[in-house]
């Protein structure tokens, strides 16, 4: 299996023997598979310095426009940021320390079936752009390296989906004894090659890296790969309905189709939600299907075997519950689009309409939830197989919805509101404390955000609304910040960069719980938790805010860090710090 893994950047075999069921049209001309592979570094910033202009006729031609969604700004973009993954040095780590990860050898079949196994049970559920029937195919061939020589003939497809494959299970699996890090350098050893094709196949290699990257420690910006992707998707047509399209194509490879695209919109909704920035395309400019309610097993490129699941009497399939969260994080999106970056409308009532309209979406879609998943057989490895991430998606739409009403200081919101905000602020905690406190769980960064936005709801609300504090018992208060910062200290412990969001947390809880007892005595509430320069503000406080904007602050958490810090930088003051999220 060395040679298997090790022998392809030294041949010249293009990818003709085997190729993905999602795709059958030739291939394109492989002059191009090495255009970002020895791209100076320095020379290759964000996208917006990818576009530009090439005189690709002859001599003397008008140079041609080549925007975001063209080949040659596709792969000078993707390549610098899938390669940054491995390039970026973790904090507070010397130099002399860092060794760059070495590519290694595809896991023996055992392990490969085990890691696989856990990326199929995991990840695959909410995002299914891998058909997992022809990946099982790839994978068979490694009982046999003179059997995988044959069927794999060296192409760069399998062989990549391979390695990244396992990159994501080991990452859920670190006991299975394979670096991520390692694995994920041998996958980049044949991207290049998939990249410039600007096919399905290119857009899965994004989503690959991008579903890499929201778990990974290291990190890149799983927003950029997530645009990227959407980008490509339009490119191709793919946000369109099939039945537009004059292109003829096999079952399997539509479903596919369909898969990368929503997947992709998923991950781009939950990104810019979190940084609170612009969509690459709005709900209202799609109107591509849903992917059939299907088992994978059920779709093939001859044509599929049975009927959709046609409604609840049905059985969920697998694809029931990933069609599921493509509806709320497309909600996630249109309430960003219609609440927070509309800044044609300033008036309450408008504001108070449209939120009413999107809460009706809302119930409409938690009413309309399947029963809790099956767990995957070891217990569950992601939080989206676990029962809660229903409930922490709906009270994150709720949060979503009301938290320009609870900061507004010139129209204040209800004291039903606040309640609302409170409850289901508290309720975010209590689920990430069930299902991450002594469980096998694996963290990412979107699972920061939300219980770190969460937490300093619940805060704000109590320093902000009487109503709520009147409602809160003290020992509630102690349970709901006890469990939000019980899961921050372990995110800490395994990512250096979530360590400033838990001292944060843990200061303004103390000052919180001081606050309440000061309240039940009768003492008056000062305006703000923490007030820099007196002697209950921690020394470290603006270290803590540095961190934070190192690492990338959403419009939410800096709307509620203003209202419980006094004197805190809005984002104006941190330009440009995008982070490991943005």
């Amino acid at each position: 299996m060395q040679q298997l893994s090790s022998q392809w950047p030294r041949s010249n075999a293009a990818c003709e023997s085997v190729t993905s069921p999602s795709v059958h049209l030739p291939l394109h001309d492989q002059q191009q598979g090495n255009l970002a592979a020895d791209e100076d570094p320095h020379e290759l910033g964000d996208l917006s310095s990818m576009v530009g202009t090439l005189s690709i006729n002859a001599a003397g031609a008008e140079p041609h426009y080549l925007g975001p969604s063209s080949a040659f700004a596709f792969a000078r973009f993707i390549k610098p940021s899938l390669r940054q993954v491995v390039s970026l040095m973790p904090p507070n780590q010397d130099h002399h320390d860092l060794q760059t990860p070495e590519p290694c050898p595809l896991p023996d079949y055992h392990t490969a079936v085990r890691l696989s196994n856990a990326y199929f049970q995991n990840i695959h559920p909410q995002y299914p752009f891998i058909h997992e029937a022809t990946f099982r195919m790839w994978e068979t061939a490694l009982k046999d390296p003179l059997e995988a020589m044959s069927i794999l003939n060296f192409n760069p497809v399998p062989l990549y989906f391979l390695n990244m494959v396992y990159t994501v299970g080991a990452l859920l699996l670190p006991s299975a004894g394979h670096s991520p890090e390692q694995l994920y350098v041998s996958a980049l050893l044949y991207v290049d090659e998939i990249l410039c094709q600007d096919n399905l196949e290119s857009i899965q290699a994004i989503l690959c890296s991008a579903a890499y990257s929201l778990r990974s420690s290291k990190g890149t910006s799983h927003w950029k790969l997530a645009g990227q992707a959407v980008r490509q998707c339009v490119n191709l047509g793919y946000h369109s309905n099939h039945s537009r399209s004059k292109i003829t194509l096999d079952p399997l490879q539509q479903e596919l189709q369909k898969r990368a695209f929503w997947s992709a919109y998923e991950m781009e909704c939950s990104a810019a939600v979190m940084l609170g920035r612009p969509l690459s395309l709005h709900f209202q400019e799609i109107d591509a299907e849903f992917p059939l309610d299907m088992e994978d097993s059920c779709i093939t490129s001859e044509g599929l075997s049975g009927s959709p699941r046609l409604g609840p009497a049905t059985p969920p399939t697998i694809m029931t519950y990933a069609i599921h969260a493509f509806r709320i994080r497309s909600l996630h999106g249109c309430i960003l689009t219609s609440l927070y970056l509309d800044r044609n409308f300033v008036d309450p009532e408008i504001r108070k309409t449209r939120t009413q309209e999107l809460l009706a979406k809302l119930d409409e879609w938690w009413a309309s939830t399947p029963p809790p998943m099956v767990p995957p057989v070891g217990g569950a490895l992601s939080f989206f197989t676990t029962p809660d991430w229903y409930q922490v998606s709906y009270d994150s739409a709720i949060l979503q919805l009301y938290r320009i009403e609870i900061t507004d200081s010139k129209h204040p919101a209800s004291e039903a509101i606040f309640r609302t905000y409170l409850d289901a602020a508290k309720s975010i905690c209590h689920c990430y404390r069930r299902q991450f406190f002594g469980k096998s769980t694996t963290y990412t960064w979107g699972a920061l955000y939300e219980l770190f936005l969460a937490g300093l709801t619940y805060l704000y609300c109590l320093w902000t609304s009487p109503a709520a504090r009147e409602t809160s018992r003290h020992d509630q208060v102690s349970s709901t910040c006890t469990d939000c910062t019980m899961v921050l200290v372990i995110l800490a412990e395994r990512w250096n960069d979530a360590a400033p969001y838990r001292d944060i947390f843990e200061a303004l809880a103390s000052r919180t719980m001081t606050m309440m007892a000061e309240a039940q005595q009768g003492k008056e509430i000062a305006s703000t938790a923490l007030v820099p320069g007196q002697e209950q503000c921690p020394e470290d406080l603006p270290q803590w805010m540095a961190g934070i904007a190192d690492t990338g602050i959403s419009l939410g958490v800096d709307l509620l860090l203003s209202g419980l810090i006094d004197d805190f930088p809005s984002q104006e003051q941190y330009p440009g710090g995008e982070g490991l999220w943005g």
